[in-house]
């Protein structure tokens, strides 16, 4: 938390997004009760998308269920200008998630966050998904885990969002849209764990889309997909 809202706390107290009850010095945007409060993804609620990105050669881990608290959340992350929440769930979301996932595999994670077009950029202020790798990815160096975040994708063409299309209509929206930085692509190591970061998924479309052009430029690297809630 800055200085200047720590100060002005003692006077206006921050109150978390859910409860209302005001937030503690080191908590932002939620209380780490309501944390704790969220519903989780169960191993029965991902097979449906186990399966969907084992077509990608693609482990699948999500952290919450897509609930009325959870929707709120997202919400604010991505259209309530605050990035703080998006830092917060990354680290106390995210980040164990990606920790339980690293013990089994001690390759190098990089952090690889889904892009967003300029004009969602410039509407947001932020990517969402980029500030939930920021969150996860201190959370992993606190562990004493090596990983970094890297802007591997850019969006090329900006698209209608998903929110208004059907079931169908969403597997071929984001065909074309999604694109390799190729500086980038050099600075990542042969022995990598490449993590695909968002925070929504519901028919996984637009990840899936996503994975597969990883997976045109890195066939043999283990590949993870992190979000933070799934539609169910």
């Amino acid at each position: 938390m800055h200085l200047l809202s720590f100060l002005t706390s003692l006077v206006i107290p921050h109150h978390c997004l859910l409860c209302k009850n005001a937030l503690k010095t080191k908590e932002q945007s939620i209380c780490q009760i309501c944390i704790l409060a969220q519903a989780r993804c169960s191993k029965l609620d991902l097979i449906p998308h186990e399966r969907i990105f084992s077509t990608v050669a693609a482990s699948f881990m999500c952290a919450l269920i897509n609930t009325q608290s959870a929707k709120q959340l997202c919400q604010n992350l991505k259209y309530g200008s605050n990035h703080f929440l998006a830092i917060e769930l990354g680290h106390s979301l995210l980040g164990p998630c990606l920790q339980s996932f690293y013990q089994k595999s001690s390759k190098k994670p990089f952090l690889i966050p889904m892009p967003i077009s300029k004009r969602r950029r410039k509407s947001r202020g932020y990517n969402q998904s980029e500030k939930l790798s920021e969150g996860c990815l201190r959370f992993i160096r606190a562990q004493g885990i090596d990983a970094t975040s890297i802007n591997l994708l850019n969006k090329t063409h900006h698209k209608r969002s998903q929110v208004e299309f059907g079931p169908f209509d969403r597997w071929t929206n984001p065909k074309g849209s999604i694109g390799i930085r190729k500086e980038v692509k050099q600075r990542i190591s042969e022995n990598a764990l490449l993590v695909l970061i968002d925070d929504t998924v519901t028919t996984g479309s637009t990840l899936i889309h996503a994975s597969k052009i990883i997976r045109d430029h890195f066939p043999s690297h283990p590949l993870l997909i992190l979000s933070l809630a799934l539609e169910v």
